[in-house]
This record gives C-alpha cells, sequence and structure tokens, in this order.
C-alpha cells in the first residue's frame, strides 16, 4: 500500500495493531537561530497571500527548517522525496526523512531511517498522521530493531506536530510549536536530529 492510502491513525492501526497515547516527550529546549534566518522566515509571512500551494509552504517555511537543523548533524541524511519501501507492503515518497548516512561501499544507499515527515496538506492533521505513521511503521520495518525509535512530524509550515514510534506505541507529543516562535521549533527539531545520532551511535557493533 502507498502511505497516502491511510487517511488517519485509525487506518493505520486497522492494518498493524498499536497502543495510541499522547504524552510530552520532547523536552523544552531552545536553539537561537540566525539574524539571516529569521528574516528569511519573516519574509516569507510578508509576502503569504490568504490560498497559497502546498509547495509554497514546503519551501519556505519546512524545508527552512529542516535544512538549518541538518547543518549541525552532519551524521545524518536529508532526503527529499526520494522513495522509501518496505517491500511491497508499505511504499511512497514522504516530503523528508531522515536517515543515517551511507559510508564507503554499501549495497544501501538510503541508510537506515529514523524520521520522517509527511506536511499536513490543507492544513489536514488527521489524513497526514496517518500517512506518517504508515512512513515510520516502514522505516521501523526496515531497520528491523525493536531498540530503535522511530520519530515522525507532521506540519502545515506554521504549525508542527511531532510524535514517536517505540515497539507497538505511538505518541504524540502533548505540545505543537509554531514557527512565530522559531528557537523552540529549531530547539526540538535539534533534540530529535540529535537523538537520531544517539541511536546511530548506541545501536552499532562497536557499542555493545
Amino acid at each position: 500500500m502507498k502511505f497516502s492510502d491511510f487517511k488517519s491513525i485509525e487506518d493505520v492501526q486497522a492494518k498493524y495493531p498499536l497502543a495510541v497515547t499522547k504524552t510530552k516527550f520532547l523536552p523544552d529546549v531552545e536553539l537561537l537561530p540566525s539574524e539571516g534566518f529569521i528574516e528569511d522566515i519573516q519574509f516569507a509571512l510578508s509576502v503569504q497571500n490568504s490560498v497559497e500551494s502546498e509547495m509554497f509552504f514546503r519551501e519556505y517555511f519546512i524545508a527552512p527548517f529542516m535544512r538549518e537543523t541538518w547543518k549541525r548533524h552532519p551524521g545524518l541524511k536529508l532526503w527529499v522525496n526520494r522513495k522509501l519501501a518496505y517491500k511491497d507492503e508499505l511504499t511512497g515518497e514522504p516530503d523528508y526523512y531522515i536517515a543515517t548516512r551511507p559510508v564507503g561501499v554499501t549495497s544501501n544507499p538510503v541508510g537506515q531511517p529514523l524520521l520522517a515527515v509527511a506536511e499536513a496538506k490543507q492544513e489536514d492533521f488527521i489524513a497526514g498522521w496517518g500517512q506518517c505513521l504508515a512512513e515510520m511503521i516502514a522505516c521501523q520495518k526496515i531497520n528491523d530493531n525493536d531498540k530503535i525509535t522511530i520519530y515522525g512530524i507532521v506540519p502545515t509550515g506554521e504549525l508542527w506536530q511531532f510524535g514517536q514510534l517505540s515497539q507497538d506505541t505511538f505518541s504524540r507529543n502533548l505540545v505543537a510549536y509554531s514557527i512565530y516562535e522559531p528557537a523552540k521549533l529549531l530547539g526540538v527539531l535539534d533534540y530529535l536530529f540529535a537523538e537520531c545520532e544517539r541511536q546511530i551511535v548506541s545501536a552499532s557493533p562497536s557499542a555493545t
């Protein structure tokens, strides 16, 4: 099935039984953005029309935050609209996903997927989470390691929601974040990217 076939969390649960909870798993952290970064976001907000395309939000509100965070974590790879598939069971092209950065000769050029992002198109968080959770399950199945937590993000561009998948439990973070508070949003993104890197180290053979 394609990720986009799942229109809600309940759709995912019908095929993949999961416990669903809401908890505050993200810490209260901030990362101060540069003046240039703030200026770019403020410019995009100032020229935003009442009706904009999905690509406008992705290009000017989502991509800058993902890119700014990625700069601080060179051990990761940010994929954009790159195919992700677990056999023929779950397949599609997430808007973004974070994976380990392949090094040297490898039969897996994509790496180990750890975080998936699905834009909430037309501010539809219900469908956004259905798609994102399906992507997270695909990441989990590809990794085949129940000790690895998979993270998910569903943003409209202006508002960002976060989730995590640990074994058979999916948790939504109680708090959503806004680009109107960029330091808080960058802080939680930086925290999640760091958690992804930490899991890479802890899962490596030398760490066992």
